[in-house]
């Protein structure tokens, strides 16, 4: 019968392509997943919403924003230590 050979044909199609995605990332495993973006570990404070402020504990810098726009950038130099603005 012709669709007897038909469908054996389609479906041995469908499997090689099937065992070829299965096998890719070993042959081929050129994705490489990234847990930490370059924002990890920023902490964020709303005291309102229109005006967050982000805070860098790697590095000590503040940023302060209102509408949208860069308000104030700081540092902070030491534990209890008053923050520098920076220009």
């Amino acid at each position: 019968m012709r669709i007897d050979w038909y469908t054996k044909a389609v479906l041995t199609v469908i499997a090689v392509f099937l065992g070829v995605l299965a096998l890719r990332p070993y042959f081929s495993p050129d994705a490489v997943a990234h847990a930490q973006g370059s924002l990890t570990g920023v902490q964020v404070w709303y005291g309102d919403v229109a005006s967050p402020k982000f805070f860098d504990p790697r590095t000590g810098e503040v940023w302060g924003y209102s509408g949208g726009k860069l308000e104030s950038k700081s540092k902070l130099t030491g534990v209890g230590a008053a923050l520098v603005k920076e220009k």
